[in-house]
């Protein structure tokens, strides 16, 4: 097999890991979003199982109140009165209280069908979230194996290294001004480390926890996921990108670079490889974006 050959199946293998990757990222937002909702329900729980238990007492106190006022039992103390007019004060106040007792009664039956029915969405949205991780767990596995598997037979037929052109000293961009100043400096002071898949920070990452990281230090909160991240920024054409804009790649969105500047981009390439400088050109494009 030629190198170029094993260079191909690099990039295919190294292409699928990181759309499961960016598939992880995006479960993991998806699992502690829910989490979170589980959270929220869970302090509200509280104050409604003590509203519930006010309920009941209610209902009891109304209980007892009725038998206290009719002695014997509501029915027999309807019959037992002397007087028209205490049949119909004790039938109203009879009447009163039931309704209030059904009221309650109501009330307190919604509210439980009601904490029941969410505690189980809940529920089976985080087990939906936790086998969607473990698959995707698997599968990442796999991949990552493969490109180990290939990388070693690349280096011993042809020799070790990265499969791309080492970058050089690359000059940090003039002032750029605005947040995005602080969003390129940050990127180039995180050139070389590792690309590790989940990660944002702050001795690794993969493509969007670069991106999140670097818009992090100018105030501004990403997603970390390339194609949430798109979805969530104003977007841009290619005659307006300036330095510190993001860009996108593939359809659908799997990789995401911080713009410097002259075409160029820092990024996170790929399992194996370290955050470096490249061309824009040499992914197909989906779009640009400008946090902020």
């Amino acid at each position: 097999m030629s190198a170029a050959e094993l260079d191909r199946r690099i990039t295919g293998a190294a292409r699928q890991l990181e759309v499961l990757v960016e598939q992880y990222n995006d479960s993991r937002e998806d699992l502690r979003t829910t989490k979170q909702q589980i959270s929220h329900l869970g302090g509200r729980l509280g104050p409604m199982i003590r509203d519930l238990e006010e309920r009941q007492s209610l209902m009891d106190r109304l209980m007892s109140h009725t038998y206290q006022r009719t002695r014997t039992g509501p029915t027999v103390a309807l019959f037992a009165s002397d007087h028209p007019h205490e049949f119909v004060d004790k039938l109203l106040v009879l009447h009163q209280l039931a309704s209030e007792e059904q009221r309650a009664a109501e009330d307190l039956r919604a509210a439980r069908i009601k904490v029941a029915d969410t505690r189980a969405a809940l529920n089976a949205l985080a087990a939906q979230q936790t086998r969607q991780q473990t698959e995707l767990n698997t599968r990442r596995a796999t991949v990552k194996g493969e490109i180990v598997a290939l990388k070693q037979m690349r280096a011993i037929a042809y020799g070790g290294g990265s499969r791309y052109p080492d970058a050089g000293n690359i000059a940090v961009p003039e002032y750029v001004p605005g947040p995005a100043a602080d969003v390129v400096a940050f990127a180039f002071d995180q050139l070389g480390k590792p690309y590790r898949w989940g990660s944002a920070g702050p001795r690794s990452y993969d493509c969007s926890g670069l991106t999140l990281s670097a818009w992090r230090t100018a105030g501004v909160s990403l997603p970390h996921n390339a194609a949430s991240q798109y979805a969530s920024i104003a977007h841009v054409s290619r005659n307006e990108l300036r330095p510190g804009d993001l860009v996108f790649f593939y359809s659908p969105i799997s990789h995401v670079g911080v713009y410097i500047g002259g075409g160029r981009m820092i990024h996170a390439p790929e399992f194996g490889e370290n955050v470096r400088v490249a061309s824009i050109d040499q992914q197909p494009i989906r779009g640009f974006g400008r946090p902020g």
